[in-house]
C-alpha cells in the first residue's frame, strides 16, 4: 500500500497507508501506523487541505520542466514549483507532481477543490517591485530570514528532512536574530 501524508484543513497531520486514494470519490480509507491509538480512518476530502502521495529527489525530467505554478490554498498558504507534466483533474480535486523551485526535489500531491483557491501559472517567481522581493539585493535581512524559516518548514512538512534536521536548521536560523 502506498504511504501518504494527509494535512487537514486545521493543519493536523496524519500519516498512513491507503489502498486507493482516488479524488473521484468523496472520501478514502487510511490505515494508520506508528504509535497512534488509531488503527484506521475514513477521511472525507472536504476535511483535507493536501495529500502528499510521494516525495523524493527530482527525476531525470526536472531539467525540462518549465511551467512555473503557484498553488494557492484558501487559507493563504502558497505552494510553488515547476509542474511535471500537467494537472490531472478529478471530480473532487486535482493531482499533480511538482518539482521544487530549485528542481532538486519532487512532490506528488492531491489537493481537494474545497481547499484550493486557484493554481496560477507564473512568468516569474516573485512579481513584487525589486525593493520588496525576498532574496533581492534590497530585501531586508529579516525578510530573507523569514523566507528561509518558511522553506525549511515546508521541507519538514513534505517529509524531505527529519525532525532533528528541521530543528537544527531552525535553531541556526533563529540564532541570526
Amino acid at each position: 500500500m502506498p504511504e501518504l501524508t494527509i494535512r487537514f484543513s486545521d493543519n493536523e497531520v496524519l500519516q498512513g497507508e491507503a489502498e486507493d486514494v482516488d479524488l473521484e470519490n468523496p472520501d478514502f480509507h487510511v490505515m494508520v501506523g506508528g504509535g497512534s491509538n488509531n488503527e484506521s480512518a475514513w477521511v472525507p476530502l472536504a476535511a483535507v487541505k493536501k495529500i502528499t502521495l510521494g516525495t523524493g529527489p527530482a527525476d531525470e525530467h526536472a531539467a525540462d520542466a518549465n511551467k512555473m505554478v503557484a498553488v494557492r490554498f484558501r487559507d493563504g498558504e502558497v505552494m510553488r514549483g515547476f509542474l511535471n507534466g500537467s494537472l490531472r483533474r478529478h471530480r473532487y480535486g486535482l493531482t499533480m507532481s511538482l518539482y521544487s523551485p530549485d528542481k532538486a526535489s519532487m512532490d506528488s500531491v492531491g489537493v481537494p477543490y474545497s481547499a484550493l483557491k486557484a493554481v496560477f501559472y507564473l512568468k516569474q517567481w516573485d512579481s513584487r517591485p525589486p525593493g520588496y522581493r525576498v532574496g533581492g539585493e534590497k530585501a531586508a535581512p529579516l525578510l530573507n530570514l523569514l523566507s528561509d524559516v518558511r522553506e525549511i518548514t515546508r521541507m519538514y512538512q513534505a517529509g524531505s528532512i527529519t525532525r532533528e534536521e528541521f530543528l537544527a536548521h531552525r535553531r541556526t536560523l533563529l540564532e541570526k536574530f
